[in-house]
């Protein structure tokens, strides 16, 4: 399918969002190469973009009409370019779950067709034989939106000139289950048993994810500077065993210091000697940050173990972010607004998900979240009878 003949160079503004919520404007030419295929070339400032596109303008006047090449670019053909693209404005984890979602779901598929061939039906009858195949809705959207982003930049380079996907529905996104609450008592119960066990670590661990509601790798990457009087400092996360940016990209965020956590960080940092400014408090025996597999180790061999040691049936360890979230909302102290800035998300998001314990504790006697704690650690039963 030939380009369209004698097409000139053109300069614009290429903008990108940044970590810290602004744009950034790169000058950059588009233009099409001496096989048709469009191309794309960054600048300084715009005077070096506006002098490039005259170059390239004359060049084309003198090769003539351009001729677009004899086939289309399939999908699996395009996968590598943007697959490029996604590198550098994506994190190492988002990659590696594409990397996955191309590979089982998408390239035996729709891989060898080309690009201008794939057709709105064609995307709608492959989610219908995902969904046969057993597929969840998850898996489909996620399936679904990687293609789309595929078309998205196959657009921009000239590649396509429709976007199929777009015109598809897709799997609704959102929680299909209510979210299970552990409460105080629960989280104690399993503090306690590994404080018997001898893993300080564990506890001190758990204690942060059930009563500050940060994500298990902003937990992870937690520094002893983080820890002020009064509030956690949340501006950074741990994947993949390097650091990275909160997950919605901000730049940083503050936590209520509850006083009893404060306390179990405090005997925490004494007892294992973290207490310079950047000491990571929870780290591998090697002193690095925690890797996937480290991750799946303690969770399974510490986290769990104490589940079925207790007899009680295995939660997650995110779970215990509701934990948090559940105090609060008893509590009533924080509106949804502030309650959605600790977590870290926006306030439609801790709606949608918290509604139901919203309502579940609006008529109850507002407790705050202290003498919760403080009530589940005096009622608990002593280690060793703890059954």
């Amino acid at each position: 399918m030939p380009r369209s003949a004698g097409r000139e160079p053109t300069v614009e503004l290429r903008r990108r969002r940044l970590a810290d919520g602004g744009w950034s404007e790169t000058p950059t030419v588009r233009y099409y190469d001496e096989l048709g295929v469009r191309r794309r070339q960054s600048f300084e400032t715009m005077a070096e973009a506006d002098f490039e596109r005259a170059r390239l303008a004359l060049d084309q006047s003198r090769r003539g009409p351009i001729a677009g090449p004899a086939e289309s670019m399939t999908l699996a053909d395009f996968w590598p370019t943007y697959h490029a693209d996604a590198c550098s404005r994506l994190q190492e984890a988002t990659i590696a779950s594409y990397e996955g979602v191309w590979r089982r779901a998408v390239e035996q598929r729709l891989g060898d067709r080309p690009l201008h061939e794939i057709t709105p039906r064609e995307i709608s009858m492959w989610r219908v034989e995902m969904q046969k195949a057993g597929k969840g809705p998850e898996a489909i959207r996620m399936s679904m939106m990687l293609v789309q982003a595929m078309f998205t930049l196959a657009l921009e380079w000239g590649e396509a000139s429709t976007n199929p996907v777009a015109l598809v529905r897709k799997p609704r996104q959102g929680r299909q289950r209510a979210i299970e609450v552990m409460d105080p008592n629960l989280v104690e119960r399993v503090r306690r048993r590994m404080l018997a066990h001898g893993d300080p670590f564990s506890a001190t661990l758990v204690s942060v994810l059930a009563y500050s509601g940060m994500r298990p790798g902003e937990a992870l990457a937690l520094e002893r500077r983080h820890i002020r009087n009064d509030t956690i400092l949340v501006e950074q996360a741990v994947a993949r065993g390097r650091i990275k940016l909160q997950k919605t990209g901000r730049i940083y965020r503050t936590v209520d210091l509850l006083p009893p956590l404060r306390d179990d960080l405090a005997s925490w940092i004494a007892s294992s000697g973290r207490d310079a400014p950047t000491d990571r408090l929870f780290p591998r025996d090697d002193g690095e940050w925690f890797r996937i597999d480290d991750w799946n180790n303690w969770r399974n061999r510490k986290f769990y173990e104490a589940f079925d040691d207790l007899e009680i049936s295995r939660r997650r360890p995110y779970d215990l972010r509701h934990s948090f979230v559940s105090l609060m909302i008893r509590e009533g102290e924080l509106s949804i607004v502030e309650l959605a800035d600790q977590l870290g998300h926006a306030a439609t998001e801790t709606l949608k998900t918290y509604a139901h314990v919203f309502s579940e504790y609006r008529r109850q006697p507002r407790v705050p979240a202290v003498e919760l704690i403080a009530e589940a650690r005096r009622d608990l039963p002593r280690a060793g009878g703890d059954r």
